[in-house]
């Protein structure tokens, strides 16, 4: 959390510009430095809030006004100022078949697209919604040592990042991924695929190891549909 941040004295509009701020570092942490993005950031905040009669849309506003900003800057350095597309894997516990496509795409994509995935695990009184009102909180259990064992002998990466997701009006992933599962989660996305995987829990490394495969063919063909790069 910046300085400017920190001097917000409402704790929930200083957690969405927290939320921005994060989604502002994905979106050009591959073209600007985590300073440079903050400095901006700090002055829209700054700015805004000291002119700003209603706070409801102040998060959508400064991110608005900052992605303008920094989109120039890139612009007129000579970079491509397109923010790299995200895609969310969505399964039941993120422990499995998330896990093995989050690492599949990071190497197979390396920094040309943001990933995040997430569990979900259905709740009579969930705390998020998703966009067909599927209620759902955020679940997730220890990657299984098979879904490890998979991607290692291959040469995957391993560094695994589970974490909540946040539902925001304004950030919206590319392609939502649900892995086996029929929930939606409470993250708009501007495009859904549903791929049949079946779970790797409790599954052998063979088995495991024909998830992986499976993954990685559909994968590689989303990742040719969003004309992202492919490493050799």
């Amino acid at each position: 959390m910046t300085e400017a941040i920190g001097r917000i004295a409402d704790p929930a509009l200083r957690k969405e510009f927290d939320n921005v701020r994060r989604d502002l570092h994905r979106r050009f942490g591959h073209l600007l430095t985590e300073e440079a993005i903050d400095e901006v950031l700090a002055h829209e905040i700054t700015t805004q809030v000291a002119s700003a009669k209603i706070k409801t849309f102040l998060p959508t506003l400064v991110e608005r006004e900052t992605v303008a900003k920094l989109e120039e800057s890139i612009t007129a350095a000579g970079g491509d100022a397109t923010a790299r597309q995200e895609i969310l894997f969505v399964c039941r516990r993120d422990a499995g078949r998330s896990q093995l496509a989050s690492s599949i795409t990071k190497f197979h994509a390396g920094e040309g697209v943001i990933v995040r995935t997430v569990g979900l695990k259905a709740t009579e009184h969930g705390a998020n919604i998703g966009a067909e009102g599927v209620e759902f909180e955020a679940h997730r259990q220890e990657v299984y040592p098979e879904v490890i064992a998979a991607l290692e002998e291959k040469g995957y990466p391993t560094h695994f990042e589970q974490m909540n997701l946040v539902p925001r009006t304004v950030h919206r992933s590319d392609v939502i991924v649900l892995l086996g599962v029929q929930d939606i989660p409470g993250v708009p996305g501007k495009r859904y695929e549903n791929w049949d995987i079946v779970d790797p829990k409790g599954k052998s490394l063979e088995e495991v190891r024909a998830i992986r495969d499976q993954l990685e063919e559909q994968i590689l063909q989303l990742l040719k549909e969003m004309n992202i790069t492919v490493n050799a």
